[in-house]
C-alpha cells in the first residue's frame, strides 16, 4: 500500500523496514533485528493452535534422489568424460585457435535426442554446434544424436575472448515430453598477440568452480559492498589511451556513468559527491591520477600498462543489465569492456534483518528445513534444473551456493530443488525472455540463502495469462508430487497481482511484489505485498541504517524508482487493515475505501542490492532493459539483484522459517487470510519499534524528512 502512517508504526515491521510511495510522509519505525526474533517465534508461530495433521511427519521430509527421478523421470546426463559420466567441463579455448569438445548424451550409447542451444543463448563467436561426424547443426538443431560436439567454424577458432555460460537443450526422439538442459561454462583466452588485458586479484576465491564464478583472468571478479576489493588489469600489445567509467542508457547507447541526466543510481559525480576524478561527460579518467568511486580508487598507468581498483566499496552498483563498465581504450584504437559487480552478500543480509540469530523450539535454529516454498514462474530458465538432476552441479543455483559458502542440496537430510511445469510434470514451456529473465533466479537464489534447509519448487507457467496462473495455483492447492511436503508459501516477483487468481489453499501464506517504479497492480486480500526499502550496514552486516525509497531513475530504462502500492477501489477493505493494530478499535486513519498495499517491506534499492548469479543473462547478445547491446557479453556472470523482486522472495524465507517453527510446535502452516496477515497487522505499535528514517532518492541519494 502507499505508505500510511499507521503501518509505518505497525505491521511492516516485521522483520522489515518500511518502505513508502509517496514523499511527505511521517517517520516510521522498524522492528529490531533481535526483537525480531521474538516476534516470529511468539506471534507468528503460534498465533494457532490447530493440531498438525498426522499424516505430515517432519521426518520424512528428506528427499531420496531415486523417488523424485521414479516420478520425473525427465533427466538426461549430459558429460564430456563418457555415456551416462558426470557432467564434467569443456575444456577452455583461445580466439584464433582450432576448438573440439564432444559432449556425451543419455545413459547409454545408441539412445536419439535431438540437441539445440537453449532459446536466446548464445555459443562464444567462432564456435558451432556439430554431430559427432563434424556435420553442423541444421536451423540450429541437431537431429537423432546421442553426441554432438563444439567446434570451430572452418577450423579458424574462436573469434571472441571472454567467459560465456551456454545452456544445452535435448530432447528426447522417442518421447518428445522427456528433455533437459545443461549449462557449460566456456573461458575463451585471446589470442598471444592482440591487445588484452589480463585481471588478477588477491581477493580469496571459491573452494571450487573459481573459474566459472568469475574468478579468472577476462572479468573483474564480483566484490562485496563493506569489504576489500582489490583487483588489478595488466594490458598487453598495445598501450592505454584512455579508461573510462561508463554505463548505458535507455536505447544502448554508452555514457559517462555519472553522466547529469541518468547517472548509475547512487554514483554522485561533482562537488560533495562520492565520485570525483571522472568525467561527467565522457566518463574518462586522468592518466596517474586516483578517481574515486564510491569507496574505490582507480588509477591507470600508460607507463606501467596496468589499471588498479582498491578499496573497500559503499554502495552495490553494476552487475549485467544495470551496467558499471570500465572501458580501456588503446592507442590502436581497440577496445576492452570490464563490468563491475559489487553487491550486498547473504551473510550480510542475514545479519542486518536477524535472520541469522533465529532459534526455534530446542535450540534448532531457523534455516526452513522441513518446508516446501513454491515460486511462480513464467516460462523456462534453462540455467536451473532439480538438485535430483545429474547436471545440477552445473546450473547457476549449484554454482550460487558454493559461491556463498552453501551446499546443503543433495545431502543427507537436506533440502530438494525441484523444477516443474504447472502440471506437476516436466514438460517445460520454451526459455523464458519476457517479461523479465532476471526474476526468478533471484527468487531461487534468496529463498535459498535465507531459508537454506526449505525445499524449493519452481512451477514454471506456459505464459501470463490468468489461465496459467490459475493452474500454478491450482497445482499447489492440489499438491500431488510425491515425496516432497505441499508448499506452505508460493512467491511471485511478476505484479502485485500475479497471485490473484486463486484458488487460494488453506495454510498457504501468499506473496508477491508490489513493483519497482510505481503500482504493479495489486494484491488481493489474500496476498502479502512486499515493497521495498534501502539499507546500509557495517562489513559484517550489522544494521546501520534503513530508509523509504522514493525518487531517482533507473539508468537503462529511464523508469522512475517508486516502491508500488495505493488503494484498490475495486476491492472491499479486508477486516485485517480496519484497525490499527488490529486487535484495538483504532480506525485506519488512511483510508477505508479499499484493499492497501503493500503489506510489508524488505530491503530492494538498487544501491543497496544483492547478488545473484545469471548465466543467461551474460550470454545473450542483447541487454533486454537497455535494448541495446550487451557489453557484459562474454563476461562475468555476477549481478546486482534489487527491488520488490527481492522483498517478496526474503519475506517467503521468513515465512517458511516461521512454518518451521510451527510445525516443530505441532502446528499446521500459517494460514495467510486468517493468520498472516490478521498477525502481522497486529504488530501495529508493538515494542520495540524505532524510526525507519527520512525518504531517499536513489540516484541523487538526498533525503527528504
Amino acid at each position: 500500500m502507499i505508505m500510511n502512517d499507521w503501518l509505518l508504526n505497525g505491521m511492516e515491521r516485521f522483520l522489515s523496514r518500511s518502505t513508502r510511495s509517496t514523499p511527505r510522509r511521517r517517520k516510521g519505525s522498524a522492528v529490531a533485528a533481535a526483537a525480531a526474533v521474538q516476534i516470529l517465534e511468539q506471534r507468528i508461530l503460534l498465533s494457532a493452535t490447530v493440531p498438525m495433521e498426522s499424516d505430515f511427519n517432519p521426518d520424512t521430509t528428506p528427499i531420496l534422489a531415486s523417488t523424485l527421478i521414479s516420478n520425473l523421470n525427465s533427466s538426461i546426463p549430459f558429460s564430456t568424460t563418457g555415456y551416462g559420466g558426470p557432467t564434467g567441463d569443456v575444456a577452455g579455448g583461445m580466439v584464433g585457435q582450432s576448438y573440439n569438445q564432444s559432449i556425451f548424451v543419455g545413459h547409454l550409447p545408441g539412445q536419439q535426442y535431438n540437441i539445440s542451444v537453449a532459446s536466446g543463448w548464445n555459443l562464444p563467436p567462432g564456435l558451432q554446434l556439430q554431430d559427432a561426424s563434424g556435420v553442423p547443426a541444421t536451423d540450429g538443431i541437431l537431429t537423432g544424436v546421442s553426441r554432438f560436439r563444439i567446434a570451430s567454424l572452418a577450423g579458424t577458432g574462436p573469434t571472441a575472448p571472454g567467459q560465456y555460460n551456454v545452456a544445452f537443450l535435448a530432447t528426447s526422439t522417442a518421447n518428445n515430453a522427456i528433455s533437459d538442459t545443461v549449462v557449460y561454462h566456456f573461458l575463451i583466452r585471446p589470442s598471444a598477440s592482440v591487445f588484452q588485458g589480463s585481471v588478477t586479484t588477491t581477493m580469496p576465491a571459491p573452494a571450487g568452480d573459481a573459474t566459472a564464478l568469475g574468478f579468472n583472468s577476462l572479468v573483474l571478479p564480483p566484490g562485496t559492498v563493506g569489504r576489500p576489493y582489490n583487483a588489478t588489469i595488466k594490458v598487453a600489445n598495445g598501450a592505454i589511451g584512455s579508461v573510462a567509467l561508463m554505463t548505458q542508457l535507455s536505447g544502448g547507447n554508452l555514457a559517462s556513468a555519472v553522466n547529469l541526466q541518468q547517472p548509475v543510481p547512487g554514483l554522485i559525480g561533482g562537488k560533495g559527491g562520492n565520485v570525483t576524478g571522472v568525467n561527467q561527460v565522457t566518463g574518462n579518467m586522468l592518466r596517474d591520477v586516483i578517481a574515486n568511486v564510491a569507496g574505490l580508487k582507480i588509477k591507470w598507468s600508460a607507463k606501467t600498462s596496468t589499471i588498479s581498483i582498491r578499496g573497500i566499496p559503499t554502495i552495490s552498483v553494476g552487475g549485467v543489465n544495470d551496467p558499471l563498465l570500465l572501458k580501456v581504450t588503446g592507442t590502436n584504437h581497440q577496445t576492452l569492456y570490464y563490468n563491475f559487480a559489487l553487491t550486498h552478500s547473504p551473510a550480510q543480509i542475514a545479519k542486518a534483518y536477524g535472520f541469522s540469530s533465529v532459534v526455534l523450539a530446542g535450540g534448532i535454529k531457523g534455516t526452513g528445513a522441513g518446508q516446501t516454498v513454491a515460486i511462480f514462474a513464467i516460462g523456462d530458465n534453462s540455467a536451473f534444473v532439480s538438485s535430483t538432476n545429474p547436471n545440477f552441479r552445473n546450473s547457476d543455483l549449484s554454482l550460487f551456493d558454493r559461491a556463498i559458502g552453501l551446499n546443503s542440496f543433495n545431502q543427507p537430510g537436506g533440502p530438494v530443488f525441484l523444477k516443474v511445469d504447472q502440471s506437476g510434470g516436466t514438460n517445460y514451456p520454451s526459455q523464458q525472455i519476457n517479461p523479465d529473465p532476471s526474476e526468478v533466479p533471484q527468487d531461487i537464489q534468496w529463498v535459498h540463502a535465507l531459508a537454506p534447509l526449505a525445499n524449493i519448487v519452481v512451477i514454471e507457467a506456459s505464459s501470463s495469462s490468468v489461465a496459467d496462473a490459475q493452474a500454478v495455483m491450482t497445482l499447489v492447492a492440489n499438491w500431488n508430487i510425491p515425496g516432497i511436503p505441499a508448499p506452505s508459501v508460493l512467491t511471485s516477483s511478476f505484479n502485485a497481482d500475479s497471485l490473484n487468481s486463486g484458488p487460494f489453499a488453506p495454510n498457504v501464506t501468499y506473496v508477491s511484489s508490489s513493483g519497482d517504479f510505481g503500482p504493479s497492480g495489486f494484491g488481493a486480500s489474500n496476498v502479502v505485498v512486499a515493497g521495498y526499502t534501502q539499507i546500509k550496514t557495517t562489513a559484517s552486516g550489522h544494521l546501520i541504517s534503513e530508509q523509504a525509497v522514493y525518487g531517482g531513475s533507473m539508468q537503462t530504462t529511464g523508469k522512475s524508482f517508486t516502491s508500488g502500492g495505493g488503494v484498490d477501489g475495486t476491492q472491499p477493505q479486508p477486516t485485517y487493515q480496519q484497525f490499527v493494530p488490529n486487535t484495538t478499535k483504532l480506525a485506519n486513519p488512511v483510508s477505508t475505501a479499499g484493499r492497501t498495499d503493500p503489506d510489508v517491506s524488505f530491503n530492494g534499492s538498487e544501491v543497496s542490492g544483492v547478488a545473484v548469479y545469471n548465466s543467461y543473462e551474460n550470454t545473450t547478445t542483447t541487454n533486454f532493459k537497455s535494448g541495446g547491446n550487451n557489453y557484459a557479453f562474454g563476461g562475468s556472470p555476477w549481478g546486482n539483484a534489487w527491488g520488490t523482486s527481492i522483498a517478496a522472495p526474503s519475506w517467503a524465507a521468513i515465512f517458511a522459517i516461521a512454518n518451521q517453527g510451527r510445525q516443530l510446535a505441532g502446528q499446521l502452516p500459517l494460514d495467510g487470510i486468517s493468520q498472516t496477515l490478521p498477525t502481522l497487522y497486529s504488530l501495529a505499535n508493538a515494542p520495540p519499534l524505532r524510526s525507519v528514517g527520512a525518504t531517499v532518492n536513489q540516484t541523487t541519494q538526498k533525503t527528504t524528512p
